[in-house]
């Protein structure tokens, strides 16, 4: 079918478009005008809309928290599920019965209490979560809600994330299974927050190294620049990224970034983290802290990170459950207001627009009973969460019924039959979407047939 003059007119402008940001940018390197200068100008000449796509990044950063040894037990607190929590039986396993709210708008029923992170958020960036996968009790890297295809969705998503250029791509803490994906990232590996600092902590620019003084750190930066310049091959499509990232490390070589990702105490104040905060609710709260920074200064592109892994049978005998779930709504709500408010060095946009959050584990304890609150789960379930930055139709997908019923979902996210590995296929391919910036074709190579598109994700804007 040929197409209209009106496409044909509208292609010919998206092509315009493209090649005056290139174009923009490109100049701008070589004239040694600023990135954010340079979309000051577009905006001045061609309108806020194009300065907009030419700051854009292709592709979000994410944080992946993998809980573990029963650990994910305690996101059911925060997310439950919600029959369930409407039921306000309080023999079930969700602490605040009678306190269940409804968030009107969704695209699918969500259910919120008390300690719910991220309330405040609007609609359309609620999470959404998807009952999937098996139950994998105690264990620290669960398999079942984390593979696409054979591949693992960490993996894929630094793969998608190689778009962005940054000085260590993905970055990985304590023994979380990274896994593998065609065109993935080797992670650097590192035992905690302060790992990720010392990540960052310049050898060439500590005291007594090559460049420690101020003027040799610059000059090291200014030849790096100058070769650039005069090397043919540095506007290649092929190699720009290689070296876009290169020059981040130059600049990075002569520069020790501890200071400014080291964690302070009105850090902690923000996330709500005292002395009476748990020790592995502390950590979460640590490295979502530096994370933060890392990712505000463009030097990571993804963190993965070990969750709680306390197996809480006793949560609800011994009272943590009335301390906890807040704990954790206090370290969450903290990162979400520091993604917010920080602006990405870059792009100079906020950080909560390109960032997506998954919380995955190895099972989420029966929500129908809380004494010794079991391991097994009503039809072998499991369960992520997903924070989309708004790509995703929000709510649940895949339920547990007050009954002890389970209602899974089919590739256009209706319901049916639970089946574990389908929906966790789903569920992962819409995290690659929505990392992806909801570009079907980008994630194709791993979703492997699969349509995210109006069924799990939104469609893409034109």
């Amino acid at each position: 079918m040929a197409k209209s003059k009106t496409t044909l007119r509208d292609e010919n402008r998206q092509l315009t478009r493209r090649a005056l940001i290139k174009w923009s940018v490109a100049a701008g390197a070589a004239l040694g005008v600023s990135r954010s200068k340079v979309f000051d100008i577009l905006e001045g000449s061609a309108g806020s809309g194009l300065a907009f796509a030419a700051s854009d990044n292709p592709i979000t950063r994410s944080v992946h928290i993998v809980a573990g040894n029963g650990g994910l037990a305690w996101f059911q607190l925060l997310w439950p599920q919600p029959d369930i929590a409407l039921a306000a039986n309080p023999n079930f396993a969700w602490h605040k019965p009678g306190m269940a709210t409804t968030v009107a708008g969704t695209d699918k029923p969500l259910v919120i209490g008390p300690d719910t992170p991220w309330a405040s958020l609007p609609v359309g960036r609620q999470v959404t979560c998807f009952t999937c996968g098996s139950n994998e009790t105690h264990t620290n890297q669960p398999q079942s809600v984390v593979g696409l295809n054979g591949a693992n969705i960490f993996s894929v998503a630094s793969a998608l994330q190689s778009a962005n250029p940054s000085v260590i791509p993905a970055v990985t803490i304590g023994d979380v299974d990274f896994g593998t994906a065609p065109g993935g990232a080797r992670p650097a590996n590192v035992n905690n927050a302060d790992g990720i600092v010392g990540l960052f902590n310049s050898a060439a620019s500590r005291a007594g190294g090559l460049l420690s003084v101020a003027a040799d750190a610059d000059l090291y930066k200014a030849h790096y620049d100058a070769f650039i310049q005069l090397n043919r091959a540095a506007n290649r499509s092929t190699t720009k990224i290689s070296y876009t990232t290169a020059q981040g490390a130059a600049q990075f070589l002569g520069k020790n970034l501890a200071a400014q990702l080291q964690i302070k105490p009105e850090d902690l104040t923000r996330y709500g983290i005292n002395g009476n905060t748990r020790g592995n609710v502390a950590a979460i709260g640590r490295a979502m802290i530096v994370t933060v920074k890392a990712f505000k200064m463009g030097l990571t592109n993804s963190v993965t990170m070990p969750a709680m892994r306390d197996d809480p049978h006793g949560a609800f005998d011994n009272g943590d459950v009335n301390t906890i779930p807040g704990q954790l709504k206090g370290v969450f709500d903290g990162f979400m207001k520091d993604l917010t408010d920080t602006v990405d060095d870059n792009t100079l946009k906020s950080l909560a627009d390109d960032t997506v959050i998954t919380i995955h584990g190895d099972t989420t304890k029966n929500p129908l009973a809380r004494g010794g609150w079991p391991d097994g789960t009503p039809g072998n379930t499991n369960r992520v969460y997903v924070y989309s930055a708004g790509h995703l139709r929000s709510g649940n997908f895949g339920t547990i019924n007050r009954n002890g019923t389970v209602q899974g979902f089919d590739a256009r996210g209706e319901p049916t039959a639970y089946n574990g590995a389908n929906t966790a296929r789903f569920a992962m391919a819409s995290i690659a979407y929505a990392i992806a910036k909801r570009d079907e074709r980008a994630i194709s190579a791993f979703a492997n047939g699969l349509t995210i598109s109006g069924n799990f994700g939104l469609p893409k804007e034109l």
